[in-house]
């Protein structure tokens, strides 16, 4: 049975990491996601109610790993990308594939608590 809420981050990145886990506190567990492999292994014990995306990475990276998260997790899951404020092809691309909100990295880092709890607000 899951029952530990989980933050999958899709990044090869670290810079974020101890923001994202400091903003989830003891309420959610944060996984950093950098393979496919991995899905398995991290989702087994967790539902899964947060999915992070860092639109720095390559799209043939975050694209597919993307994808098969959404798969694996229930509908009301919430799914948000953050990335360079001037990279309009990446954000358009996330909020296609269902991404919302997309924010700049600033915008991201100064809404990170209402970004991994949109029902407080």
């Amino acid at each position: 049975m899951r029952e530990n809420k989980l933050v999958i981050l899709i990044s090869k990145n670290l810079m974020f990491l101890p923001r994202i886990e400091a903003a989830a506190g003891s309420k959610m567990k944060v996984r950093r996601l950098t393979a496919a492999s991995q899905i398995d292994q991290i989702i087994q014990s967790s539902k899964i109610s947060n999915i992070l995306v860092d639109l720095e990475e390559d799209s043939d990276f975050w694209k597919p790993l993307l994808s098969e998260v959404k798969h694996r997790a229930d509908e009301e899951v919430a799914i948000a990308a953050y990335g360079p404020h001037e990279d309009e092809a990446s954000m358009s691309e996330a909020r296609a594939l269902g991404c919302d909100p997309v924010l700049a990295k600033g915008a991201f880092i100064r809404q990170l608590k209402s970004v991994l709890f949109p029902t407080n607000n």
